[in-house]
């Protein structure tokens, strides 16, 4: 069983103790010497686009990663719903192939798909490090540190343990990783006081884990009686708008900030999920996800600052998007690599 809001529960096989200690501890010793290398090419990155006017410039960026939110979930929540009808928006944002956690996250913080460098599978490993610096991908934590600024990150302890998060800080290029779970009430009160606090970064993380227990759980959907369609399932639902009450909570706190133009606010996913078809043996589709179905890969995205213009983005944008949205934010440089910003 995984650790669902409002339940203290051991973790499944597939965030188990084992398996975290592969992703992990040979990372910080890899990459220390090689993301360095990375993080001084996005400081200087040759090519990288001029800035167009699209886009306001901001001082400090929040974003969330509500972690198995499919697109269709945010007519679904209140919160975001709102959000979306004052901001840059969209419900038809597309991940990565495999449409899992690691590639979509590292896609998202990269602005590279990074299944096309060899990174496909769930696990963080030494391998993956070695991927990302031999093809010269880095993170925009890495990006707002060649600028001078500060990133931090809250993670599902689920993903990174207490035990693994100076590596995980080193992965990533972070400034400083906290560990957070199952427990909303506590991600709430730690993510609100990190983006409120006057040392704030000027890029915070913030990984809502939940929606994704949920699915694995119970399903991301089931099928109408009435009509035989997909339709996603009640407990997805309920972590679903679990999640957007601390979204709302979130942006309530952060609000003065937005309109006052100096803080960006980004809520988005990593993969949808329920027509896992064949992605882990014995498990039924409904529970899992990976395919190039629209439900596992069609993920939301919104964007709320001021002058950013309220509307639906054109087309189906891309999860590399993302990071060049948030460099372009921060007026940070974006290595010519990576994805344009969306605009």
């Amino acid at each position: 069983m995984r650790r669902r809001a409002g339940a203290a529960t051991p973790l499944s096989p597939r965030y188990s103790s084992d398996t975290m200690k592969q992703r992990f501890p040979a990372l910080g010793l890899v990459l220390c010497a090689t993301l360095g290398a990375c993080a001084s090419d996005a400081a200087t990155a040759p090519g990288t686009a001029a800035y167009d006017g699209a886009l306001p410039a901001v001082k400090r960026v929040v974003v969330v990663s509500i972690d198995g939110l499919r697109g269709d979930a945010v007519s679904a929540m209140p919160a975001l719903a709102a959000l979306a009808q004052r901001g840059a928006w969209t419900d038809s944002m597309q991940t990565v192939v495999p449409a899992l956690t690691v590639p979509g996250h590292l896609s998202m913080f990269t602005g590279r798909d990074v299944t096309t460098i060899g990174i496909t599978s769930n696990t963080l490993d030494q391998q993956a490090g070695v991927e990302l610096a031999m093809n010269g991908a880095s993170t925009m934590f890495e990006w707002v540190k060649g600028a001078g600024g500060r990133s931090v990150a809250l993670v599902a302890s689920s993903l990174v343990p207490a035990s693994q998060l100076e590596s995980a800080r080193a992965y990533f290029g972070l400034d400083e990783v906290t560990a957070v779970d199952g427990d909303l009430g506590d991600l709430r009160a730690k993510a609100i006081a990190r983006a409120t606090t006057t040392d704030a970064p000027a890029l915070l993380f913030v990984h809502v884990p939940t929606v994704d227990y949920a699915g694995h759980d119970f399903g991301w959907i089931r099928t109408d009686a009435s009509t035989s369609r997909d339709v996603l399932g009640d407990a997805y639902l309920a972590a679903a708008r679990a999640a957007d009450a601390v979204v709302g909570d979130l942006w309530a706190a952060l609000q003065p900030a937005v309109d006052a133009g100096e803080v960006a606010f980004i809520v988005t996913a990593d993969h949808g999920g329920g027509h896992g078809e064949g992605c882990k043996v014995s498990v039924a589709a409904y529970r899992e996800h990976c395919t190039n179905s629209p439900a596992d890969r069609t993920i939301p995205f919104v964007l709320v600052a001021r002058d950013v213009a309220a509307g639906r983005l054109a087309g189906r944008p891309s999860i590399t998007q993302v990071a060049p949205t948030v460099g372009r934010l921060l007026r940070v440089t974006v290595p010519a690599r990576a994805g344009s910003a969306l605009r």
